[in-house]
């Protein structure tokens, strides 16, 4: 291993010397905060051109990168535009009680952070049994799979944050692609229909579940950028459902349902309704392939027995 590697903060070192350079409220450029945290930490071209395992990103960079999207997530940066980065009025509140260090600890006390964690609660509570034992108790394949849950659900996260900067309109368009990816509508071209618009009376798209049209399946899809959704909600769609004389729905939403609306949705007799949240949704949007992208692949190869036999 390269000594020089040693010398690289962890992404949680570079928090606050992150959050600092950017006090003065001047949208930087990646290069710029690049070029100030490099200064900062005293590194060298030598230790810049140490790369990560895949060889695609130098690993200070990548670094840079994974502090950006924390911070992010605690609302004490914001992204005016792509690859800028500026300081919120809640970072610089937070600069003004003249903080010795920032960790990730230090972030669960900033609401936008603890809506994160909320979102994706039940990965993170995994992570925090299995991060505790990787080197000690997990099998290389237990720590690989961890990893690999801990990237998607970063991929995950700044999906949503894509989602809930675009219009509603875009976000009703993006969950009937969604479903048709997953194999609904998909057979002709007359199966989806987007109507999201004023006095849609809360249906946002159809999709016809057969080919003659006999079964459609109602969308109702909220983009709420903090709340949850909430009884009101649900009750509203059934209520449009009913209208329409059809017994079957999905509501969609970047954000979460609360305990009621779930039990509205469970409660309802005549309409069947499924609920997806902004974890589930962008879980899926993953799994399908939409929004995103390969990045890296990697191969885990294992001994063929049959080569060795005589």
């Amino acid at each position: 291993m390269n000594p020089l590697k040693n010398d690289i903060p962890d992404f949680q070192t570079i928090m606050l010397p992150m959050l600092k350079l950017l006090e003065d409220g001047k949208p930087k450029s990646l290069n710029e905060v690049m070029k100030l945290l490099t200064s900062h930490f005293s590194l060298t071209e030598e230790h810049l051109k140490i790369q990560v395992p895949s060889k695609q990103m130098g690993l200070f960079r990548n670094r840079v990168g994974w502090t950006r999207s924390y911070l992010k997530k605690a609302g004490l940066i914001k992204y005016p535009d792509r690859g800028v980065y500026q300081i919120t009025e809640v970072g610089k509140r937070f600069l003004n009680t003249t903080p010795k260090k920032l960790r990730k600890k230090q972030l669960e006390q900033f609401p936008d952070y603890q809506e994160w964690r909320k979102t994706f609660s039940q990965s993170n509570d995994k992570r925090k049994v299995t991060t505790t034992t990787r080197t000690d108790e997990q099998t290389p394949e237990e720590i690989l799979a961890t990893t690999i849950e801990e990237l998607n659900n970063e991929l995950a996260s700044e999906l949503l944050d894509k989602l809930k900067e675009n219009s509603f309109q875009y976000f009703e368009r993006f969950v009937i692609q969604l479903l048709q990816k997953m194999g609904y509508g998909d057979f002709s071209r007359d199966t989806t229909q987007h109507t999201g618009q004023t006095g849609d009376q809360g249906i946002d798209g159809i999709i016809s579940q057969d080919r003659l049209g006999l079964e459609n399946v109602y969308i109702q899809a909220k983009r709420f950028t903090n709340n949850s959704v909430g009884s009101p909600e649900i009750r509203n769609f059934i209520g449009s459902l009913a209208l329409q004389g059809v017994n079957k729905g999905v509501f969609l939403t970047t954000s979460r349902f609360s305990s009621s609306a779930i039990q509205t949705a469970i409660d309802s007799k005549q309409q069947k309704i499924v609920l997806i949240d902004g974890k589930e949704l962008s879980e899926l949007a993953i799994e399908y392939n939409l929004g995103v992208q390969i990045s890296d692949t990697i191969e885990i190869k294992k001994i063929d027995l049959d080569y060795f036999e005589e």
